[in-house]
């Protein structure tokens, strides 16, 4: 599928877009992103526009995407900080969270928001670890990659979110303490 879409094939391309799209905007949904939809688009259209220098597997594409997802996202928080309406921002981000389209709601009942604003309640580094490793399915190098840190350093906030999101008290399902920081 990779080399299809790397050759120019559109239907190859949008079936990565189907695979993994759904993917990002939980990853800035995760990170309180003020506009997922935005940055998911930015995240395409650099994929679309450097996917002919792309080498590797599928699964190296999963890492490269999150990476620049990452990316961009540093980039938007940069960008909101020089034009100094952060707090505008996390209004229009709160409101836009809580009227999730229909077919968002249809998908998860709710579940899916509260789970992510569980994950927000985590300090920045351990969300990113943790929404990285359980949205993403990154493995720890992976992790460390996109990250810029070491494999260790990942493993301890990988570690420290899913211990602290174990015993946030909205945490019930007894799955959530079967995630593996290996």
């Amino acid at each position: 599928m990779i080399e299809r879409a790397k050759a120019g094939d559109t239907d190859a391309l949008a079936h990565l877009w189907r695979t993994y799209q759904h993917l990002l905007l939980r990853y800035f949904r995760g990170k309180g992103m003020a506009e997922p939809d935005d940055l998911a688009s930015t995240v395409w259209i650099e994929v679309a526009s450097s996917l002919p220098r792309f080498e590797g597997s599928e699964h190296d594409f999963r890492r490269w995407l999150f990476t620049i997802a990452a990316r961009r996202r540093i980039d938007d928080i940069r960008s909101s900080k020089r034009r100094s309406d952060l707090d505008d921002r996390n209004r229009v981000a709160e409101t836009r969270l809580a009227a999730r389209a229909a077919a968002d709601e249809a998908e998860d009942g709710g579940a899916l928001e509260r789970a992510l604003a569980i994950v927000r309640s985590l300090p920045g580094d351990q969300a990113e670890a943790v929404l990285l490793r359980v949205i993403a399915e990154l493995s720890i190098s992976e992790i460390a990659v996109v990250m810029g840190r070491r494999e260790g350093a990942v493993r301890v906030l990988v570690h420290r979110g899913l211990k602290r999101l174990q015993q946030h008290p909205d945490v019930t399902d007894p799955r959530a303490r079967t995630i593996s920081t290996a």
